[in-house]
C-alpha cells in the first residue's frame, strides 16, 4: 500500500488546553467513510465528514487506543478528531484511524 497523502497528529496538554505536535508528519492513505451525512441541528444544515486514515504502525500511535478524545488528525487544514482506533489483530503493521469533521 501507499501512503502518500501527509497528515499530523496532535495531542492535548490538559494543563494549558491547547493543542500540540505529537506527531507532526505521518504518510497516510486517505477514504471516505460510509458515515458523510449531512443533518439538520437548531434549524441549520450540518455537514459530518469521516475519513479513515491508514497509516504504517509507530509504537508512539500505541497511545491513541483508549484515549482517543486527546488525540486530533490535521489533514489539508482540517481538524478531524479521532473516534476509532484499529491495530487489526495487533498485528503491528498498519493502524486505521477513524476522524470526524
Amino acid at each position: 500500500m501507499i501512503y502518500k497523502r501527509p497528515i499530523a497528529i496532535e495531542k492535548l496538554n490538559l494543563e494549558t488546553e491547547k493543542w500540540e505536535d505529537y506527531l507532526p508528519l505521518v504518510h497516510s492513505n486517505v477514504n471516505k467513510s460510509k458515515g458523510d451525512s449531512e443533518y439538520l441541528n437548531a434549524g441549520a444544515l450540518q455537514n459530518k465528514s469521516e475519513k479513515v486514515f491508514k497509516v504504517r504502525y509507530n509504537p508512539m500511535l500505541k497511545a491513541i487506543d483508549g484515549n482517543t478524545q486527546l488525540y486530533r488528525i490535521i489533514f489539508d487544514g482540517q481538524n478531524y478528531n479521532i473516534v476509532g482506533y484499529d491495530d487489526f489483530e495487533e498485528r503491528h503493521q498498519e493502524v486505521r484511524l477513524l476522524g470526524v469533521r
